[in-house]
């Protein structure tokens, strides 16, 4: 994320970055992609055709790079003739933790590159003349080439088909690597880098140890939910999650729709379920915790106030599984404490150099403002105290003005108390036109969280056309927002508060004000009778805790209100109707309306919006007269359980949506309504009394929908065409049979019916001039009845259009086949699950588009006369009574030749054309040059599963794991009702996502191809697996390779360094004593025999040679066992002193050497070292093949626990081999002492004042009885790092100052522990842990001040005294822990002090207790 640069929703300039040679491609190929992906609107960068180019990359062309998503490096025949493509080349390999690389291998092949054959032989050799001078860059040139020609990429041959459809395949790999679906963060992400980062290691991102939990706290407005989103944008890159979900808005939406719609929309975002509805949280509780378990997932949490909003959503991390990312932003620090979230992000505001940047990008829109200008922008800095809401207006309202309005400004400001923050925010306001104002308080009291169309649509009579306009206004001033795909309008709480402020001080008296929207306003107003005719709109939107309370008043409150034109009252409870509403009413929306009627003196000329839901309603019309609603668009009466008819409705002839959903006494439908010819949507859905409906005439009708009318015995006739009516879906209903004037809905696309009880359906329904889709599910009465009109003019009329026919569990027999089938002329998916049928007809053969049929559930299923010719996809789950002749036809190898098939059917027979067949879970086959184009494999297996799908396949091809495709996994799953054995034959290719598979196999060498079904479900049985290759050139079935021994690649083997003295090695391995394995692994090492990543690079076995611990450098044997951060900082805890200095030095022999004959601290050291080497390459081993954190720490590996299984294994191993004389006492001697003292330092820095402090605690490791704190002000201090390199320095001279063991040795004995002098020297009694915050400060101790050149010289001094306190101070380990809550209150107390004296505390403060009993509590529950 590029501080302070525009940004949309990624941290990338570019999606892509194109390496080529401009002579060879730039013209041709290369334009062409970039043509292509430009017109995809993928941003590409292309090195300009007239740029002069150097001999190095430029910082332009460099940050171009880094600023890429992707770099596509199109590797043409005179590529790396050119030395600054081939530096471009390593730069952006450099780059590969971020960089994704995708190689074009354009007319060459990827093995002249990998090996530096042919052309690119030849230009090396002429690179070698010219840059003899620096080998050093010639080998790296020629390792660059070698890893991209590893990667997986793209190979285009001379004569292999046409380019574009070569690019379009590129394209698209682009295009989803980029749609990964990032939110919008800011335009101006300035200072998130480093809170990203602080929140991702807080995270533990990258790790799948335990559930995460993490709480981002602060007043609102200063940026919480631009961080989380920020940081839910880099782990989707970052991590892979099994389910994300973003809830924002948490408090508010809570509050308006409770908990059970967050729940369920928690529930659709991970698992994909649209049906759960949830009536209480106690119900969705179970169901989340249940679901969820064993899912990874990602979850953010957005402006959370209430602990029970917690406790419904995100309980207990167990709800979810391991590596799963909580994150929580709420402006409650108590709330997260309540709910034990004890890792927690304070953030804090902007600092003035961030504060200023953003200003300068909101009001310039770039980087550096005017010199001019750089004293006001301090000054506006100044009043906005940080805030980067406040500076993101204020920036917006002054963009393009002169300094003198500038300096007006902020007199204006200076005028406000600077505690009133809220206030700044009226400047942006008071510069709006007076409309616009309107509009703006209109949404900040009502609207905010409508959709745009209805906010357009309701205010739009108040402010003519210009609603549009208006909006645009205010989204430019950043005082709203329109987000969403429904386009919700949205402002941040502290603008709507600013604007909530202004409305009221418009007047004192409420009932003289523009706008009511303040509860307890409204009810002063009803209740009192208080209004006026300066009232034009009142919202009234109670709570769900308040909307039981009753509101008492007379019911003539409107009567005053002669300017009342928006009247929303929702959750309100009346003691009675009202009798008076004003004519200027425009909108009228009041759910539990409490009267039976409208009253009778109202005049609805300007009434445009009716909702009266869940209301008294009985009749919509007033007592005794008829009044025309000429303006009325919208009428709604959902859920009005006292409505027994819809009455004559032929008075509203503008109306555009009519709606009486959930009605459940409705008996009688005028006919008027079948003539309303504006009428856009009609909704009748849930009236379970209603019997008919009238007919139909709808010429603007675009959504019917009758479902749940469970009386309803005919569907209306159609009167005339109706065009505009594309999908009718006709659910739980009571017909008979459909009209034939349904044939008038000419434009009807998809018909879906389901649990319609006796249904007469007319076969020549499929003729329907649009129809593409019939579905029908549960129809157990259906009867597919033949027409006459069909056999009359059968040959006169066109073929069916639907090719899409489902009709499952309609208890369908044989004479469906007889009676119009045979019209499915361009079906091609056709269902007929769970009917009663007992053969498939031979005129199936007919259907030549079919390619999915699916008769699973059909129980009498005997006979299939015929298999359509182009069918590709087949299930017959649970078909038992298939005779073993159509099973044969079924198993046909003509049906399966041309590929793509995936068939499912019972019976258990292996045919016997089949090549290769196996009675284990996987099988495997070798191939040669170009992977197979039809592989056909089969499975047997027994499955007892009921609901989901009943395996996991794997395929692996040399090592790498391919995913299967979408779509397969629903075709594996099942409900089954008896456990069978099934058939499944399936194309491999087509199954799974192989995409391009020219350059999977490595040209010349046998590739070998692994399907693996060991991820079947236990209560799953394989019987037997199966493959046969239709090619069988080049294919083998036995290993090619006998064992299949990986010899190593000659150029790799060339530049390990020779072994020095091998024998003095192999020697010392001999006489080592400790298990066999571990010999033999010490050898491995010492002969370059380790399977590390890159050797199964070099191997071709991965494409991935990086280190999975720390994703930064190449996995070597050293590397992996001594070099990598996390490794060397376990062996730095564990070093004696006398071996530190030469431990990290060496190749593997010599440091194998080393470590095996070393003997001056310890003579046990050895034993030790050879065991602790075995445990960190199983740590390794469990990271790499089951991608999970081992459970004693894989990415940050613990000193101590690592260190209990090494002692426990050597004392194991001696108990087993009493013979060897060394004994376990001597082991013990270097185990950490159980009576260790903990040291936790922190720093504290205010860059405001530019003051630091530092401060720390001095505890016993285990049971954390408090020893000595202490605190210190410093004086210069640079950063909070060097900060804490003060503390570590302080701590550890008041250590020695006052003796801070006896102190330690005095607490125990008032404990009753007493320490003999023989066990203190046996466990080296007073040791100490430091442990810091600070990476740097840890680094700093241990490796000295980084650089004699720094500019930071007097950190040298301070170097040197480290290193002599720390000889001096017994033996210390150091550690970096992340931040202690208890150190740190020391360090923030520090900068409270005036001296800079120590402050030394005996017993333990007031302000540090509460951490010190949380940690014990921690301690505990661990």
């Amino acid at each position: 994320m590029a501080t302070g640069s525009p940004s949309s929703s990624s941290s990338s300039n570019y999606d892509v970055f194109l390496s080529f040679r401009g002579e060879d491609t730039r013209l041709g190929f290369t334009g062409h992609l970039y043509k292509a992906l430009h017109d995809k609107g993928i941003r590409t960068f292309i090195d300009d055709a007239e740029l002069q180019r150097g001999e190095e990359i430029t910082p332009a062309l460099m940050k171009a790079i880094q600023d890429s998503r992707v770099a596509i490096t199109v590797l043409s025949e005179d590529y790396a003739s050119s030395s600054f493509c081939l530096d471009e080349l390593a730069t952006i390999l450099d780059q590969r933790k971020r960089l994704m690389v995708i190689p074009v291998f354009y007319k060459v092949d990827p093995s002249d590159v990998r090996n530096q054959r042919g052309s690119y032989e030849d230009a090396l050799a002429k690179l070698e003349g010219k840059f003899q001078h620096d080998p050093e860059k010639l080998q790296k040139w020629k390792m660059a080439l070698k890893q991209v020609a590893n990667l997986s990429g793209y190979h285009f041959k001379e004569g292999d088909g046409y380019e574009f459809e070569f690019i379009e395949k590129i394209v698209e790999q682009v295009s989803g690597v980029i749609s990964l679906g990032p939110l919008h963060v800011a335009d101006y992400p300035v200072g998130l880098e480093s809170r990203v980062l602080h929140v991702r290691s807080l995270l533990d991102a990258g790790s799948d140890d335990g559930v995460h939990m993490i709480g981002i706290h602060g007043m609102g407005g200063i940026g919480k939910s631009t961080l989380a989103r920020a940081v839910y944008n880099e782990l989707i890159i970052a991590e892979k999650f099994d389910g994300l979900c973003f809830l924002a808005n948490v408090r508010e939406n809570s509050d308006k729709h409770g908990l059970e719609r967050l729940q369920e929309k928690l529930l659709l975002e991970i698992l994909g379920e649209k049906n759960i509805s949830l009536t209480s949280k106690e119900q969705g509780i179970p169901i989340i915790e249940s679901r969820l378990t064993g899912k990874k997932i990602l979850l953010i949490l957005d402006d959370v106030d209430k602990r029970e909003q917690l406790q419904a959503i995100a309980g207990r991390p167990g709800w979810f599984g391991p590596g799963s990312k909580i994150i929580i932003t709420t402006r409650d620090k108590q709330l997260l404490t309540s709910h034990e979230v004890y890792k927690k992000y304070e953030l804090k505001e902007l600092d003035e150099k961030d504060a200023l940047q953003l200003l300068t990008w909101e009001a310039f829109k770039k980087e550096k403002a005017c010199p001019t200008y750089v004293e006001v922008l301090h000054r506006v800095v100044t009043y906005a105290s940080g805030l980067p809401l406040v500076l993101k207006v204020i920036g917006s309202h002054l963009v393009g003005k002169s300094i003198q309005e500038w300096e007006s400004a902020i007199k204006q400001y200076k005028r406000i108390p600077k505690k009133e923050i809220l206030d700044i925010l009226r400047v942006s306001f008071d510069a709006l036109e007076e409309e616009e104002k309107k509009v703006f308080l209109d949404i900040a009291c009502c609207f905010k969280g409508w959709r745009l169309k209805e906010v357009e649509h309701i205010l739009r009579d108040g402010y003519d056309d210009c609603m549009k306009h208006h909006i645009g206004v205010l989204v430019g001033k950043s005082l709203i927002k329109v987000s969403g795909w429904d386009d919700v309008v949205n402002m941040h709480d502290l603008i709507q508060d600013m604007g909530k402020r202004i409305d009221q001080e418009s007047s004192e008296d409420p009932g003289k004000r523009r706008r009511l929207w303040l509860t307890k306003d409204i009810i002063e107003v009803l209740e009192g009778n208080s209004g006026s005719r300066e009232i034009e709109m009142i919202c009234l939107d109670l709570s769900l805790s308040e909307k039981e309370a009753t509101i008492e008043w007379e019911g003539d409150a409107f009567k005053k209100m002669k300017n009342l034109k928006i009247l929303i009252i929702r959750n309100g409870k009346f003691s009675k109707g009202p009798n008076y509403f004003p004519e200027s009413l425009r909108l009228l929306e009041w759910h539990r309306y409490p009267s039976n009627c409208l009253p009778s003196n109202f005049p609805p000329k300007e009434l445009a919006i009716c909702k009266l839901p869940q209301s008294c309603i009985t009749s919509f019309g007033f007592h005794g007269s008829r009044k025309k609603f000429r303006n009325l668009k919208v009428l709604k009466f959902n859920k009005c359980e006292f409505l027994t008819e819809i009455h004559d409705v032929s008075d509203l002839p503008n109306l555009e949506e009519l709606s009486f959903d959930g009605c459940g006494n409705l008996i009688t439908v005028h006919h008027s309504i079948g003539f309303l010819s504006k009428l856009k949507i009609l909704n009748a859905t849930g009236c379970r009394k209603l019997t008919t409906f009238p007919p139909l005439n709808l010429t603007s009708l675009e959504t019917l929908q009758l479902s749940s009318c469970s009386s309803l015995e005919n569907f209306p006739e159609i009167l005339g065409e109706m065009k505009n009516l594309t999908s009718l879906k006709l659910f739980d209903l009571g017909l008979k049979e459909l009209p034939v004037s349904f044939q008038n809905l000419v434009g009807l696309k998809t018909l879906s019916l389901g649990d319609c009880g006796i249904l007469l359906l007319p076969s020549n329904i499929v003729m329907m001039p649009k129809l593409d889709i019939l579905w029908a599910k549960s129809c157990e009465g259906l009867q597919w009845v033949k027409s006459e009109e069909r056999e009359e003019k059968v040959g006169s009329i066109v073929c069916s259009n639907v090719y899409h026919f489902s009709v499952n569990g309609c208890n369908l027999y044989d004479d469906f086949f007889s009676t119009g089938f045979v019209q499915l002329d361009h079906v091609k998916t056709l269902s007929l699950r769970d009917n009663n049928f007992t053969f498939l007809p031979e005129s199936i053969k007919e259907l030549q588009f079919l390619r999915k049929l699916d008769v699973s559930g059909c129980l009498h299923l005997q006979e299939i006369r015929g298999v359509p010719p182009n069918l590709k996809e087949f299930t017959a789950g649970e078909c038992i009574s298939l005779s073993s002749s159509s099973l044969s036809m079924l198993l046909n190898q003509e049906l399966h030749e041309a590929g793509e098939t995936m068939f499912q059917f019972p019976g258990a027979t292996i045919p016997e054309w089949f090549n290769h067949q196996s009675r284990e879970p996987s099988i495997s086959f070798w191939f040669r040059n170009e992977f197979p184009d039809n592989v056909l494999c089969l499975l047997l297996a027994r499955v007892e599963y009921t609901y989901k799908c009943i395996s996991k396949l794997t395929v692996f091809i040399n090592g790498k794991r391919h995913k299967i495709a979408s779509g397969w996994e629903d075709w594996m799953t099942t409900e089954v009702r008896k456990a069978k054995l099934n058939t499944y034959l399936f194309d491999l290719k087509s199954s799974f996502r192989l995409g391009d598979l020219s350059e999977v196999g490595l040209e010349k060498e046998w590739n070998h191809v692994e399907i693996t079904y060991a991820g079947l479900i236990e209560t799953s049985l394989v019987k037997a697996t199966g493959i046969h290759v239709f090619r069988q050139d080049d294919i083998r079935y036995d290993d090619p390779y006998g064992k299949r021994k990986l010899e190593h690649d000659l150029n790799s083997f060339e530049s390990q360094p020779l072994i020095k003295n091998p024998s003095r090695l192999f020697c010392r391995l001999s006489r080592w004593v400790g298990p066999e394995r571990i010999i033999n692994l010490l050898g491995n090492a010492a002969d370059g025999a380790l399977l590390t990543n890159a050797e199964r690079r070099y191997s071709h076995i991965s494409m991935d040679s990086f280190c999975q611990r720390c994703r930064l450098e190449e996995e070597t044997c050293l590397h992996a066992l001594r070099d990598c951060r996390k490794v060397a900082a376990f062996w730095r805890s564990v070093l004696p002193k006398k071996l530190a200095p030469k431990f990290f030095k060496g190749d593997v022999t010599v440091w194998l050497e080393t470590n095996l004959s070393f003997s001056e601290a310890a003579f046990f050291w050895p034993t030790f070292f050879g065991i602790a080497v075995e445990l960190l390459w199983e740590y390794r081993n469990h990271l790499k093949f089951f991608q999970r954190a081992f459970r004693h720490g894989v990415y940050s590996i613990d000193p101590s626990k690592s260190m209990d299984i090494v002692f426990k294994r050597y004392k194991d191993y001696m108990r087993a081999h009493a013979s060897h004389n060394l004994m376990t006492r001597n082991l013990l001697k270097w185990n950490q002492s159980p009576w260790l003292l903990r040291l936790n330092v922190s720093g504290a820095y205010d860059p405001s004042s530019g003051t630091a402090a530092c401060g720390g605690i001095f505890r016993d490791k285990d049971d954390d009885r408090f020893v000595l704190g202490f605190s210190v002000k410093l004086e210069e201090c640079w950063s909070i790092d060097e900060a804490e390199i003060w503390g570590i320095y302080h701590g550890m001279k008041i250590a020695r100052k006052y003796d801070i063991w006896g102190l330690y040795r005095d607490i125990l004995r008032q404990n009753n522990i007493r320490i003999s002098l023989g066990i203190a020297r046996q466990h080296d009694f007073g040791k100490i842990r430091v442990e810091s915050g600070s990476k740097k400060a840890i680094e700093f101790v241990l490796d000295g001040c980084p650089t004699a050149t720094s500019t930071r010289q007097h950190c040298f001094p301070l170097s040197q005294e480290l290193k002599a306190l720390t000889s001096a101070t017994n033996h210390s380990y150091f550690f970096y822990t992340g931040h202690n809550g208890a150190a740190d209150s020391f360090a923030k107390f520090g900068l409270s002090m005036r001296q800079q004296a120590a402050s030394i505390f005996s017993a333990c403060p007031s302000f540090c207790q509460n951490f010190i009993l949380k940690e014990r509590y921690m301690l505990h529950v661990t």
